[in-house]
């Protein structure tokens, strides 16, 4: 019935144990946990919602851009504060970050002017924690 046993915790109310049905497929991959003391069951379905695969994608562009200074300042921002950032907030980080490289840089600096339809609260945020020593360098 079961195709494999995942994991086994042991718990305050006995042993857990998790497992795959052979039936499950890969849009549906939900597990079954099974109490082995009163043989209740739960299904757990790791579904993930729209925001957080917004949140998962600018994390991974933040890290993974085409300039090293952006990965390590972008990278840095996006690790302490993407749970953190609204809705409307991930709309315009992503916005920004589909931006060329060169143009981010200099808008984070404030090396050149922003364009009005950039300047957003996360820009700010961005250029704040750009200027606080984001990787941890002292300054001398």
């Amino acid at each position: 019935m079961f195709k494999s046993i995942k994991q086994i915790k042991s718990s305050p109310i006995g042993f857990i144990t998790i497992t795959r049905r052979n039936f499950c497929s890969k849009k549906d991959r939900s597990f079954t946990i099974k109490n082995v003391d009163d043989e209740s069951k739960i299904k757990i379905n790791n579904e993930i919602s729209e925001v957080e695969k917004l949140r998962k994608k600018l994390l991974y562009q933040s890290k993974e851009r085409g300039m090293l200074e952006n990965d390590l300042l972008l990278g840095s921002f996006a690790t302490l504060n993407i749970q953190k950032l609204t809705e409307s907030q991930l709309r315009d980080y992503n916005l920004l970050l589909q931006q060329p490289d060169p143009d981010i840089f200099n808008w984070i600096l404030k090396k050149t002017e922003v364009p009005e339809e950039f300047e957003t609260e996360v820009l700010k945020l961005v250029q704040h924690h750009c200027k606080n020593d984001p990787l941890g360098y002292t300054r001398k």
